[in-house]
């Protein structure tokens, strides 16, 4: 999505939610939109904190956007961390987290969404519930770290 588009669909999203769009929120949205990848609050804290936006903010600030649908957040070994998510269609978000240095990826693998997405239908059907979302994070050794793939 293009940044001007996506701007304005940030301040759409905020204003029709009764939010102010603020210089703080926008900046928080920035720093996980410039950064790409997952970042905990802290992260985002120390990449804000220059233009005076104190952590209880970031972290007021994550709750709505996540309210609001435009970050997910991801709870790994009892850290949160967040990501936009901007027009996502997808209920299902798969995730890989590196065991050593707890990297953490995003699988893009659309096999693997198709059956999450077949299981929703079920859970629908079978007990009659709105299934939101699906996140499931696998735990795995990166390239990075895994000797098995060093020099290849």
């Amino acid at each position: 999505m293009g940044q001007i588009n996506c701007k304005n669909y940030i301040e759409d999203k905020l204003k029709c939610g009764g939010y102010k769009v603020t210089s703080q929120r926008l900046n928080i949205i920035k720093a996980i939109h410039k950064n790409n990848k997952h970042m905990s609050a802290d992260e985002i804290y120390k990449e804000v904190k220059a233009k005076n936006i104190g952590l209880t903010t970031v972290y007021r600030n994550l709750m709505i956007f996540e309210k609001m649908g435009l970050v997910r957040k991801i709870s790994i070994t009892n850290i949160n961390y967040y990501e936009l998510e901007l027009m996502n269609e997808y209920k299902v978000h798969i995730h890989a987290r590196c065991s050593k240095c707890n990297k953490i990826m995003d699988i893009d693998e659309v096999e693997a969404t198709e059956e999450y997405m077949s299981l929703i239908k079920k859970l629908k059907k079978k007990f009659r519930i709105a299934v939101e979302s699906i996140s499931v994070v696998a735990s795995e050794c990166c390239e990075s770290c895994n000797p098995k793939f060093k020099g290849r």
